[in-house]
């Protein structure tokens, strides 16, 4: 469904977090990993490609299993989403399908609309990279993560204080969309 009219319902139950992603994909692939993917790279629809009650317990229990794996020891009471894009690229070259402003903008609009239903705080909505920096596997190597680190691409090394800025970024856009809807409610 197009972002523009996407009204979530979204289950009942507790979340506690968001994590922002890129799905390393072409502009119209959606993955299980997410719990919302935005396909698309101008007119960007919302796929809900993964159950949010199966991330609304402590995963860390044994025997957990059938959830949305989108961020390494982080999912429990956590919603994923992410961006259908950035097939192939690295920090200096974003790539065949690179992100687009409609898909930032939505990614802000979604997180806002998940982070308000569930009462998590802007705080609590971060990129994978910022997961990946206080976790240890932030960069752009095999085993590494610098979603989203960058909103373009640039030839410069990747940084943390750029990635944090980012993050920073987008909690502020997210809180705008947050600040519209409550004008109109």
């Amino acid at each position: 469904m197009p972002v523009r009219e996407w009204r979530p319902e979204l289950p009942s139950g507790n979340l506690y977090s968001v994590v922002l992603h890129w799905t390393a994909g072409d502009y119209a692939t959606t993955y299980p990993a997410y719990h919302f993917c935005l396909s698309g790279a101008a007119d960007v629809h919302v796929v809900a490609s993964g159950d949010l009650r199966a991330n609304m317990r402590d995963l860390r229990a044994r025997g957990a299993a059938g959830y949305a794996a989108h961020t390494a020891g982080r999912n429990s009471f956590a919603a994923g989403i992410a961006i259908c894009a950035m097939e192939g690229a690295t920090p200096h070259d974003f790539g065949p399908c690179p992100l687009t402003a409609a898909q930032i903008e939505a990614l802000c609009f979604v997180a806002a609309a998940v982070a308000r239903f569930y009462r998590i705080s802007l705080a609590a909505v971060r990129t994978h990279a910022e997961a990946a920096i206080d976790d240890g596997y932030f960069g752009a190597g095999d085993d590494e993560r610098w979603d989203i680190a960058r909103l373009a691409p640039s030839t410069g090394p990747l940084r943390v204080a750029e990635a944090a800025a980012v993050g920073d970024e987008l909690r502020a856009r997210i809180g705008v969309c947050n600040a519209a809807a409550a004008k109109l409610a």
